[in-house]
């Protein structure tokens, strides 16, 4: 699929599930200021959750909105941006930790906000058994409720281009690697009975950033980062991968063995930049930013990672 390549591409981090606020600035990302006056800045939160900002020449729209109902509004206060000059929304698949404000956001913006998200985020049971037995349900994704709240939903299916082809969502993404399973433990009820639960609402955007590469932009690539890298190479035609950012989902239980795999393969990508956020867990964390040094950015609410 055709991309419009960008000049540039800004990605504020409004929500993420770590934040240090002594973090240092650099030419690659901003970090909130520390200082307002003689008084120390409000400082952005972290929970474990993730939204995004992407501002794209002048445009911009939003993926995921946190955990909780109140972190995004907080985070988005802090750092001075008003919900009303967003003209979309992206959902990256229909787990809470994604969708927590997303009920508060919908009563600051127009009524009528586009919402791009899959079907299958509607489906009525989901649910994480662990080893121990016992067994956590996700909070419903319910249609009606979001429309109400005044938002246009458009379900997704197959790539989408988005921004009259500047950005591309990725639609349901195949899953080619044999590492890369899915969420271990993870169910859904589909006509009655329980079934396991593919997460088939995963999706990602890509984008293409002139004269440097392909870059990748995840919520919890619950289909695998790899795979979603290389999904986005196969439609854009674009084999030089320039960044990857979002969740890696390289935490939890069953996750360690994918951890040594997924860092060989990124680095046969051999992308410029990494910014591992949200469900990469702290091992995956420190074992990438130990295999790519300076090519790792530590991801940390209230951030502005500019490529």
């Amino acid at each position: 699929m055709k991309l419009t390549p960008v000049k540039e591409l800004r990605v504020t981090i409004l929500v993420d599930n770590y934040v240090d606020i002594l973090l240092p600035s650099d030419e690659r990302v901003k970090r909130p200021p520390v200082m307002k006056g003689e008084q120390m800045a409000p400082n952005p939160i972290a929970e474990h959750g993730l939204s995004l900002l992407l501002d794209v020449e002048g445009e911009r729209f939003i993926m995921d909105f946190g955990l909780t109902d109140f972190g995004l509004l907080h985070n988005m206060e802090v750092l001075g941006i008003d919900p009303k000059g967003i003209s979309f929304g992206v959902v990256s698949h229909g787990h809470h930790d994604h969708l927590g404000a997303l009920f508060p956001f919908l009563q600051r913006v127009p009524r009528g906000f586009p919402l791009y998200i899959h079907e299958e985020a509607f489906l009525p049971v989901r649910y994480i058994t662990f080893p121990s037995g016992d067994r956590v349900y996700f909070p419903r994704v319910e249609r009606e409720r979001i429309a109400a709240q005044g938002a246009e939903i458009r379900t997704v299916k197959g790539p989408t281009p988005l921004l009259n082809g500047k950005a591309l969502l990725s639609g349901e993404i195949p899953r080619i690697t044999e590492y890369e399973k899915g969420l271990p433990g993870a169910f859904c009820e589909k006509e009655g009975k329980a079934v396991p639960d593919k997460i088939a609402d995963d999706m990602a955007l890509y984008f293409l950033l002139e004269g440097k590469g392909l870059v990748v932009v995840s919520g919890c690539a619950h289909s695998g980062i790899i795979n979603t890298t290389l999904y986005g190479r196969g439609l854009t035609g674009m084999e030089k991968v320039y960044a990857i950012l979002g969740g890696f989902h390289l935490t939890g239980p069953g996750m360690e063995e994918v951890i040594p795999k997924t860092i060989t393969a990124l680095k046969e990508l051999s992308p410029d930049y990494i910014c591992p956020m949200h469900c990469t867990g702290w091992e995956g964390q420190r074992k990438l930013q130990e295999t790519f040094g300076e090519k790792f950015i530590i991801s940390s609410s209230g951030s502005i990672v500019t490529l």
